[in-house]
């Protein structure tokens, strides 16, 4: 593996599908760094890609469900940039597949719950977020000007208020590092890890977000984070994504009574879209006085052999855990699973710090609105992780100037210590408990107090653990500041003292910045 360089001309953070296919935009540009948390690419937990590939009324479809899952906050230029995309940044993967791998891909088009049409594109099996990235993994490596390194930890950005100009990082022996770029793409991924239950991988800590925040720019609509209704619930055991396509297929939710109960909560029952689930679930668990609280996934009454043929992962998972789903039904909780908001950016991924861009799920374009539409999320990291790609190579003209440092005492990256652990804990109780599923306006300052009360105990962060708790701080306290100040439900912010929706005030994005909220 080649050695950090002192400078470069654009560095990339993350190395999943957003920051892959922006390098790859990038290679016949100049020299690019792609700085991987971590040295074993996790792949995206998403099971479909939405993209209409057809005729026009498909593609209209395509937006007018993205639009009501939205609820009213979308922006439609955001989204039909998306869709319009769709088509020819999804054939481009199947050109590169067969270029670099020369076989045929097996794709498909399947129905999602509460949405109109057929319109989500999946690889064999249930995982297409596996197939995209093992194209774009094998594109990037076809290609001489993208060299990938980790694990790297980026801590700062480099700044002088006005123009991002470098990183900062913890490297892979614990040592403080610098490296000078014309440009940096954010392509961190998401802030899973401040709840404690999640979906999402260990490296979920907010990072680009929060060094993005630290840095001087705006984030947006930073109060709307998506739950996903059904993932596994079992004691030591990972929070398992359960896919959207299980409910569609048949599969039934039922409370510890083992009685169906979403028909309580809406016409299309089990159905019914992902965030009423989520809070139906919450209700039938505390009804249920339970200690340890959870309901069922049933799958038993279903053709066990489709089951098994259509989600072979699913599957092939739960098998290893002692459970077969055509036989047993599956105790379930719902889990935080995607942030909607992040770092503002516009369509070609432009932040309002000159030579700082993000894409993907670190960044908020605005596509989502209120609620994520369920099969967006891959779409998005293409279609945006390209255009910022696009647009980051007009940097060139700002040179990097690198000076290297001498490194004197290294950050070291462990032993973790307890009270880190302890205090990571902490963060994700408050937050599961304060700005989870339900939220109300008395929670929420509750949990702002708590998280200000450890400000102290991030405030001088050294290791790569402490750097990340000192991350999870800023994301929490980004979102209990946003979800406070909007005082109205909608999309995935659900308030109990706000259940209904506020136009005239609310129609609008939230806009963090140092100074405080404002809404436009």
């Amino acid at each position: 593996m080649k050695g950090l360089p002192a400078e470069t001309d654009f560095v990339v953070i993350g190395a999943g599908v957003a920051g892959l296919r922006a390098a790859i935009e990038l290679a016949d540009a100049g020299r690019v760094l792609v700085l991987a948390k971590n040295d074993s690419l996790r792949p995206d937990p998403a099971d479909g890609i939405s993209a209409s590939l057809s005729d026009e009324d498909e593609l209209i479809l395509h937006l007018k469900d993205t639009l009501i899952a939205g609820d009213g906050l979308c922006r439609p230029e955001a989204v039909k940039t998306l869709i319009d995309e769709a088509p020819e940044r999804i054939e481009e993967l199947i050109a590169w597949e067969k270029q670099l791998e020369r076989h045929a891909s097996k794709l498909v088009f399947e129905s999602e719950p509460s949405y109109s049409h057929s319109h989500v594109f999946r690889a064999p099996g249930d995982s297409v977020g596996s197939e995209i990235m093992r194209v774009l993994q094998a594109k990037v490596r076809s290609c001489k000007n993208i060299s990938v390194l980790g694990p790297e930890f980026c801590t700062e950005l480099q700044s002088d208020g006005q123009r991002v100009s470098g990183v900062s990082l913890i490297s892979e022996k614990g040592l403080p590092e610098e490296v000078a770029c014309s440009a940096v793409l954010l392509a961190t991924g998401g802030l899973g890890q401040l709840f404690r239950s999640t979906t999402n991988s260990p490296a979920a800590t907010g990072d680009g977000l929060a060094m993005a925040f630290r840095a001087g720019a705006e984030v947006s609509d930073m109060e709307f984070i998506q739950f996903h209704p059904t993932t596994l619930y079992m004691k030591k055991v990972p929070h398992f994504l359960l896919s959207e396509g299980l409910r569609s297929e048949g599969g039934y939710l039922r409370n510890i009574e083992m009685d169906r109960f979403m028909h309580k909560y809406h016409p299309l029952a089990e159905m019914a879209p992902g965030d009423v689930v989520a809070r139906a679930i919450i209700h039938e668990m505390e009804v249920s006085r339970a200690k340890d609280p959870f309901v069922y996934l049933d799958l038993t009454h279903m053709n066990a052999t489709r089951v098994q043929k259509r989600f072979p992962r699913i599957y092939s998972t739960f098998m290893k855990h002692n459970i077969d789903i055509t036989e047993d039904v599956i105790p379930i909780r719902p889990a935080a699973h995607c942030s909607i908001g992040g770092v503002r950016t516009d369509l070609e991924g432009n932040t309002s710090l000159a030579g700082l861009y993000a894409a993907g799920e670190a960044a908020s374009t605005g596509v989502h609105g209120a609620n994520r539409f369920p099969s967006n999320s891959l779409l998005e990291a293409l279609v945006y992780g390209s255009r910022a790609g696009k647009a980051m190579r007009r940097e060139l003209k700002h040179a990097p100037k690198a000076e290297r440092k001498e490194r004197k005492a290294a950050s070291q990256n462990g032993p973790v210590d307890a009270g880190i652990e302890e205090l990571i804990g902490q963060i994700q109780d408050v937050m599961w408990k304060h700005a989870g599923v339900v939220r109300t306006r008395i929670g929420m300052v509750e949990g702002s107090k708590v998280l200000e009360g450890l400000s102290p105990r991030v405030a001088h962060p050294r290791t790569r653990r402490q750097q990340e708790a000192a991350n999870l701080y800023v994301a929490g306290m980004l979102v209990l500041r946003s979800a406070l100040a909007r005082e109205e439900s909608r999309g995935a912010h659900y308030r109990i003292d706000n259940p209904g929706h506020d136009d005239k005030k609310f129609l609008k994005h939230s806009v963090v910045k140092k100074d405080g909220v404002k809404f436009v």
